[in-house]
């Protein structure tokens, strides 16, 4: 059976159940308060990675692990595992998807990362020092190094995975099966509407054709001499990837949300649990 976004496009029956989680949270119950003049709300990062794994059926973790959502698959007497990792961010230029001249040169936004500690310890390990980068000296084994990390979490996410459920059959993470899921939504509307758009990327990140430091930044660029990564080494150790939009595995097209409409917690409560 194929899965939304991690081996196929998803059907018209999943965009419609993922589009009905993704509305629920703008009855009053998402984190994020709307500039609207119901005053909506709307799914944090935390809420819409609920959806994606109320959408496959398991229960996320709910941690700092690399993946957020991990989906079985049984095959050849074993199980195999697509994880996905998701990361959600407002682009103001989104709505240039609809224009195919435009959407060639869109690109997502993904925050791989934010953890300076651990990237630090790697550096100083490979000999990297924080006077190097404001010196920006040694941009290639900076970038090695912080791709190292991030390839270091994943297999640890993995490893873990794979301890899960000793007695049940041999569990194997596919890491060429596993993605970033990218949600992307635009600024409101006129009608406080938002656009949103999913997409797959793989997990394992490709290397970068050339790199350099760029003020406070040191920089990956792509075969097209287009800034692939950000790593802001001394700014929070902030990783950043953005990838083509027109090379990503699998999507869904540009949608909306739905309009439910909004309760306040004495209705929310008077509804489940009778008078209050």
């Amino acid at each position: 059976m194929s899965q939304p976004f991690l081996t196929a496009n998803p059907t018209p029956d999943r965009m419609r159940a993922l589009v009905e989680y993704l509305s629920t949270y703008r009855d009053g119950s998402g984190n994020i308060r709307e500039d609207d003049p119901e005053r909506s709300t709307r799914a944090d990062s935390r809420q819409i990675e609920r959806c994606f794994a109320e959408l496959f059926g398991v229960k996320p973790p709910e941690s700092k692990s690399y993946y957020d959502f991990a989906v079985e698959i049984n095959q050849g007497g074993g199980v195999v595992i697509s994880a996905a990792s998701v990361k959600s961010k407002e682009a103001a230029n989104l709505r240039d998807f609809r224009d195919r001249s435009k959407r060639r040169r869109l690109r997502a936004y993904l925050e791989i990362a934010n953890a300076s500690a651990k990237d630090w310890t790697l550096c100083r390990d490979s000999g990297l020092r924080e006077e190097d980068f404001r010196a920006h000296r040694h941009a290639d084994r900076f970038g090695a190094a912080i791709l190292q990390r991030q390839a270091d979490e994943r297999a640890a996410a993995e490893a873990k995975i794979q301890k899960q459920r000793r007695h049940a059959a041999p569990r194997r993470v596919d890491a060429q099966a596993s993605v970033f899921l990218s949600v992307m939504y635009s600024p409101m509307d006129k009608q406080f509407q938002r656009e949103y758009l999913v997409s797959s990327y793989p997990i394992v990140l490709p290397l970068p054709e050339h790199r350099e430091f760029r003020g406070k930044a040191l920089v990956g660029l792509d075969e097209h001499d287009e800034v692939l990564y950000e790593w802001y080494a001394l700014s929070g150790s902030q990783f950043k990837y953005y990838p083509l939009i027109d090379e990503r595995k699998y999507a869904s097209q540009l949608f909306q949300l739905l309009k439910p409409a909004l309760e306040s917690l004495h209705q929310k409560a008077a509804r489940m649990f009778g008078h209050t």
